[in-house]
């Protein structure tokens, strides 16, 4: 390395030679595949020293046109910089190609040269290891202005062990010395900063690559996964769409069909839906005047609706043809925006044609009721008059006490008679909303004078029976009937958690405790025996119920239970 010191220009232009045959080299280094960086030591540390080796042989002969040509020079920084990037085997590799050339250029491997090679070997494990450290710099400019100092202090080594094996002849080491050598420990110095900073932009893009390349198979991976998911969730909703025994449209905001079902097509004889769109363009409108019986008033109920309706439209959807279907609307929505409406088509014919079944027989039931109960009364009246006529002629006490009871027997036949003409609609109507307060206070009036009532009911409305005010009447029957001094009578609501409780309390004597539930049973009384019954029967029609929980001697008080949906607040 002392024939370095002829020529400071011929140095340097041969270290610039020898940089610039480094740099253009170490391009080769961005040919290194991206997986064998990120995912394998040993393969990248090979491929490392491998491509610096052949950079630091490669580097060689420009140096041999120097008059005593050295095979080791600027190309020292790579046996380092090689263990600083990939580790004690990159170095290695560099070392044995730095040998190899020395032996190739010299025909013997000197001492210094060794000791120069093997100083770089563990600078670069030194500064490896420290890299490893928290405390080491972050930045690449530092790190490698660090190992670029510790180049120059190999290549200074280097430099003055093979000055001292020269022997005293030649020039010994003096300032003189060192400051003709400064520009090659400072171009080593400058060299490595810009090597390592080649490499270490070579490194950022390959890292930014492959994580894009990540990234990219990570989203065609979840694409995959969520089609299949989509796939998977389609067919599932087309098998329940098409599963489902109601006929399902789906229209756009102007009416045109968008899918419909296979039921559908079946009930509006509607062109085959090709995968989940109609085959031929259909219109809501042409389909509706084609098949409705009535189109205007049905066009008019639902351009009544708001977009966002979500209801039984109608339960009478007739048919040119006679059937009959449930309409039952709703919005087809994504997010807040309303894109459409769905259709949901019941055919209803064969219930409809049940009820009217039912009712045409009830009525003939009723009527055969009506014409019976008139003849039994006919008769039990014509058995009144002959028992009055009887009892003118019966002196005897005995005779007079048995005329009293067939006369008792036959009134309590006519209350029971009389009592099936109230109920015999029962059941028979559907139930209706209805107000608490207007059929109350209808049920009062034939008690009118008798005690005071007062109604706290507000607005509520129940789902009931048409019969409600009856029931309501032997409410009130019953307290003036049973409850001895009774002159107040009152209704109020209190809530019960989802439930509504209708409560009727009056002030009299009330009802004793064993007889509580006994009250509800057919035939327990003093009267008829139905009255309380029939009382249970009409609520329980829409799941209503009723019991006693008053205190006996303080009157009565009848808790009436209405659960969740079958009560509102009126207008």
């Amino acid at each position: 390395m002392t024939d370095m010191i002829l020529g400071s220009t011929d140095l340097v232009r041969s270290i610039v030679q020898n940089f610039t045959i480094v740099a253009t080299f170490l391009l080769l280094y961005n040919f290194i595949p991206e997986r064998i960086i990120s995912r394998s030591k040993l393969a990248y540390s090979v491929c490392a020293g491998i491509i610096f080796g052949i950079a630091a042989i490669l580097s060689m002969p420009l140096l041999w046109e120097n008059t005593n040509p050295t095979a080791l020079g600027f190309n020292v920084i790579l046996v380092p910089l090689s263990g600083f990037l990939g580790g004690p085997i990159s170095s290695l590799i560099v070392s044995a190609s730095l040998m190899a050339g020395s032996m190739a250029s010299r025909g013997t491997l000197l001492v210094s040269d060794l000791v120069t090679v093997l100083c770089g070997i563990l600078a670069g494990a030194l500064f490896l290891r420290a890299r490893g450290s928290s405390r080491f710099p972050k930045s690449f400019v530092v790190q490698y202005s660090l190992l670029g100092i510790g180049v120059a202090v190999v290549e200074f080594l280097g430099f003055f062990i093979a000055l001292l094996m020269r022997g005293p002849q030649f020039q010994p080491f003096s300032m003189f010395l060192l400051i003709d050598l400064a520009p090659f420990f400072l171009l080593s110095i400058v060299g490595t900063i810009v090597l390592g900073g080649i490499i270490t932009v070579i490194d950022r893009r390959k890292q930014a690559e492959l994580e894009l390349v990540e990234y990219k198979t990570h989203l065609e991976e979840l694409v995959k996964e969520k089609t299949a998911e989509l796939r998977k969730e389609n067919a599932l909703r087309k098998a329940t769409f098409d599963a489902t025994a109601d006929g399902i449209v789906v229209v756009d905001r102007e009416g045109n069909f968008r899918a419909y079902n296979q039921k559908a097509m079946h009930m509006l004889g509607l062109p085959p839906c090709l995968h989940g769109k109609p085959e031929a363009p259909c219109v809501f409108a042409d389909i509706a005047i084609s098949l409705l019986a009535d189109p205007e008033t049905f066009f008019c109920t639902i351009a009544a609706l708001p977009e966002s309706a979500e209801q039984v439209v109608t339960s009478d959807l007739r048919f040119r043809d006679g059937r009959v279907f449930e309409l039952y609307v709703q919005p087809e929505m994504i997010g807040d925006r309303v894109m459409g409406r769905v259709y949901s088509i019941r055919d209803i014919t064969e219930q409809r044609l049940a009820e009217e079944a039912i009712r045409a027989s009830n009525n003939k039931l009723v009527l055969l009721s009506d014409i019976t109960r008139h003849d039994i009364l006919n008769q039990m009246t014509i058995v009144s008059g002959y028992l009055h006529l009887f009892q003118d002629t019966v002196h005897d006490p005995s005779d007079m006490k048995r005329i009293e009871i067939m006369k008792n027997s036959l009134e309590v036949m006519r209350l029971q008679i009389e009592f099936t003409r109230d109920y015999q609609d029962l059941g028979i109507a559907k139930p209706v909303w209805q107000n608490v307060q207007g059929s109350f206070s209808k049920a009062t009036v034939p008690f009118a004078g008798k005690a005071s009532f007062r109604c706290d009911t507000s607005n509520l409305e129940i789902y009931a029976d048409p019969l409600i005010e009856r029931v309501f009447f032997n409410l009130v029957d019953n307290s003036l009937r049973h409850g001895g001094r009774v002159s107040e009578i009152r209704l109020f609501t209190q809530n019960a958690g989802p439930d509504q409780l209708l409560v009727y309390e009056d002030d009299g004597v009330g009802v004793p405790d064993n007889e509580k539930e006994k009250i509800f049973d057919k035939g327990f009384g003093k009267h008829t025996g139905l009255g309380m019954f029939l009382i249970r029967e009409i609520l329980s029609i829409t799941g209503i119920g009723i019991r006693e929980t008053g205190t006996c001697g303080q009157g009565v008080r009848f808790e009436i239970r209405i659960p969740p949906g079958k009560f509102r607040s009126g207008p």
